[in-house]
């Protein structure tokens, strides 16, 4: 088993090269882009209404996971939708609309490169396929809804329990311990189901696991790897102006894509390799 793993992790970066991962990466980052701020603008907007006290620390912790300079860059609609009360509705339907619709190209370009990665050709029509990535983009939606739900909820629910209990302090350290840990899950979800969208060998919770984890993984340390170089080393602001902040940010989501695809062909690679494995006498 150690073997198999060693080998494939050994062949990924060569196939990444030679299935062009990068250029599909890229192609990611488009619709990632278009989907993400749409679906974000919505989020904050539905919670704006909910409990318009809660916005400022949900725009805080969503920040918080872009790189330091894309930070502000992503800042600025976020709160501009928070202060937007007379068509916050009409914004809500249409940020929806566009979000489902951005998410779905992202979900139908994912499939084509999952399925260049284990070369096969998808035979199934087009019209059969729409109803699956739309489902699946309204369902990662859903997922990405239900994390910045999760920073906003719990917290307060957590420091009523603790009130209740007698504890105050420790109802708040608590939801400070555990709330990353809720959010790595639901990343977990959200890898899964981009990850079902491949051949039919590709959609079993035991050949997405390995690779998802490594998804995982690779995206923190990407992360924290270009955070730093963004802040301390580059000279984004010098090259781009005011436009360095979104630069910053689209590399990042080009990272995150990269991940995600690194972690899909390590799981083709270990197939393969167990494939061979099996085949020896």
């Amino acid at each position: 088993m150690r073997r198999h793993w060693r080998t494939a992790l050994r062949r990924t970066p060569v196939s990444l090269w030679n299935d062009d991962l990068s250029d599909w990466a890229a192609a990611l980052t488009y619709y990632a882009i278009l989907a993400l701020l749409p679906a974000l603008l919505v989020t904050v907007s539905v919670i704006g209404l909910a409990n318009p006290g809660a916005t400022d620390a949900l725009i805080a912790d969503i920040t918080a996971f872009a790189p330091a300079e894309s930070g502000a860059a992503l800042r600025r609609p976020l709160e501009a939708a928070t202060h937007e009360r007379t068509a916050v509705w009409l914004l809500v339907v249409t940020g929806s609309v566009s979000a489902v619709w951005s998410a779905s190209s992202y979900l139908a370009v994912f499939r084509r490169a999952m399925h260049a990665m284990h070369r096969v050709k998808d035979t199934r029509p087009p019209l059969r396929q729409a109803h699956i990535i739309v489902v699946s983009a309204v369902g990662l939606l859903v997922l990405l809804m239900a994390s910045a739900f999760a920073l906003v909820l719990t917290g307060p629910l957590a420091r009523w329990l603790g009130r209740r209990a007698g504890l105050a302090q420790a109802g708040e350290t608590v939801w400070e311990g555990l709330k990353w840990p809720v959010l790595l899950c639901l990343v977990a979800c959200l890898i899964l189901v981009l990850f079902s969208t491949g051949p039919r060998s590709a959609r079993s919770l035991r050949g997405a696991l390995p690779g998802g984890v490594l998804a995982a993984f690779l995206w923190l340390v990407a992360s924290a790897g270009f955070a730093l170089y963004a802040t301390h080393i580059a000279s984004y602001s010098r090259l781009y102006g005011s436009l360095a902040g979104v630069v910053v940010f689209l590399i990042w989501i080009w990272f995150t894509n990269l991940a995600l695809l690194t972690g899909a062909q390590f799981n083709v690679e270990l197939a393969r390799t167990d494939d061979q494995g099996s085949e020896e006498p």
